[in-house]
């Protein structure tokens, strides 16, 4: 008779990091050397669609992947837009998005374009789209990054080219679901981004509206050395963190304390930070979260995204959980706004967050043996605290009471709450996403609507 095992792992037809396979000839070509059995059939597959994966946040949905079964849905906004245009998406969690007047057409998951595989796949599935959808763009939007994969795909496609800033392109994207015409304070937190001025974005507040942003504010920046390592192990935003906020002997000796790393691997961040090699300025929310993740022993590397800043949030949870009265213990939010937010101001002029003196007390904190379930709270209110303080020194500035959320990092339902909260009680309209990623799968539909506004501009006249 036949046998069976016990256990059946069955999954989507494609390597980790490639697009799904289309034929045979892909699968048997990909897959024969991982799978025991690949199932087979004689329709043709004519549209890659990877699996929707969703979050639920206040029994509404809140998404993490907008594929299968919503894409390619339009979002619909009531601008006065006319044209057509094309957002290619980022390098990272790639969609691109199609756009006619008032329709937005975000594509299904895609992929990182790091895989050749995935890029080609990209190219492929645009053209397939727009025939579908009887779309020519006008005009092609992307990333600013100038070294981005995406980027190069736009710029080969022959249409006039709009590279649309990272973060801008992320509160663009939360207005345009919220069909909020702007101008609005746009709350942009993630990794990493390119910025105008040649340092790396990541933690920011934006005066935003389709027809452009201006920089408020951000976290106190920190030097990043390490390059693409740096996302990966957090131990180094950590020290890096610790020489700047401690100097070279004390970084040396508290890194060792907090078993962040040996004493010349501790030594060669400091060394390459004061010497600018592989190293660049960063207002980055994501590595900061990967720093404390570090510092509190709950993750020193990641061995899948995301890994340092879920270990984080769930100690923060489960410590919030235990807690009898869980307000009791947040870092700094007794300070007043002028502490958290507009404490010193950038050579630009835009405020920042005192995010640096909310890591110090972090790291004081845990030498002194606090628990690191109640630091992770403490991080996670201090820091929701200061991104309120920051939306009331933009209101201050701007006249503007609505606050859209963006970013990869507001995937923390912790922080989107502890933000929402106390952005309400201080009369805030508050804005976030629904059914369009947070993350960079949420790009595209910034840069489109960034796209359709922009069109006139380019002096391209739209057909009657």
């Amino acid at each position: 008779g036949l046998t069976v095992p016990d256990c059946l792992v069955m999954t989507s037809g494609n390597p980790s990091g490639a697009p799904i396979c289309r034929t045979d000839g892909e699968a048997r070509q990909a897959l024969a050397g991982i799978a025991d059995l690949i199932l087979t059939h004689d329709r043709r597959i004519r549209v890659r669609a990877d699996d929707t994966v969703m979050d639920f946040i206040d029994d509404a949905p809140y998404m993490v992947r907008r594929s299968r079964g919503y894409a390619p849905l339009p979002v619909m906004v009531s601008a006065d837009f006319h044209g057509a245009a094309l957002a290619i998406g980022g390098d990272l969690k790639n969609t691109f998005c199609l756009a006619r007047d008032g329709l937005f057409y975000p594509s299904a998951y895609v992929g990182d374009l790091g895989d050749a595989r995935t890029a080609a796949a990209l190219r492929e599935t645009v053209e397939r789209m727009a025939t579908l959808l009887e779309i020519t763009p006008q005009i092609v939007a992307c990333d600013l990054h100038p070294r981005y994969q995406s980027r190069k795909i736009a710029a080969a496609m022959g249409r006039p080219l709009l590279p649309v800033q990272h973060h801008y392109a992320h509160v663009l994207s939360c207005l345009a679901e919220n069909d909020f015409p702007g101008p609005a304070i746009g709350v942009a937190f993630d990794g990493t981004g390119y910025g105008p001025d040649g340092t790396v974005w990541g933690g920011e507040f934006l005066l935003a509206e389709a027809r452009g942003f201006r920089r408020l504010g951000s976290i106190t920046p920190f030097p990043l050395a390490g390059g693409d390592r740096a996302a990966e192990e957090g131990w180094r935003p950590a020290a890096n963190l610790l020489h700047q906020l401690f100097g070279a002997a004390a970084a040396s000796r508290i890194g060792q304390s907090l078993n962040l790393a040996g004493e010349r691997e501790i030594a060669a961040q400091g060394w390459m930070a004061a010497r600018g090699v592989n190293c660049v300025a960063t207002t980055s929310a994501g590595r900061l979260f990967d720093a404390v993740s570090a510092v509190l022993g709950l993750c020193r590397a990641v061995t899948f995204e995301g890994e340092a800043a879920i270990r984080l949030e769930t100690a923060a949870r489960e410590a919030e959980g235990k807690a009898a009265s869980p307000g009791a213990f947040p870092a700094g939010t007794a300070e007043s706004p002028e502490a958290l937010a507009n404490r010193n101001r950038a050579a630009d002029g835009r405020f920042l967050l005192s995010t640096d003196a909310l890591f110090r007390a972090v790291v004081e904190r845990r030498l002194r043996g606090e628990d690191a379930g109640t630091l992770a709270f403490a991080f996670h209110a201090g820091l929701a605290a200061r991104i309120v303080a920051g939306c009331e020194t933009a209101r201050a500035e701007t006249g503007l009471s609505t606050a859209a959320l963006s970013g990869g990092v507001f995937q923390n339902g912790l922080l989107l709450r502890l933000v929402e909260e106390g952005l309400q009680a201080k009369g805030f309209r508050v804005l976030r996403h629904h059914l369009i990623p947070p993350n960079d799968g949420g790009l595209a539909l910034g840069q489109a609507v960034a796209a359709m506004a922009s069109l006139p501009a380019y002096g391209i006249r739209c057909p009657e």
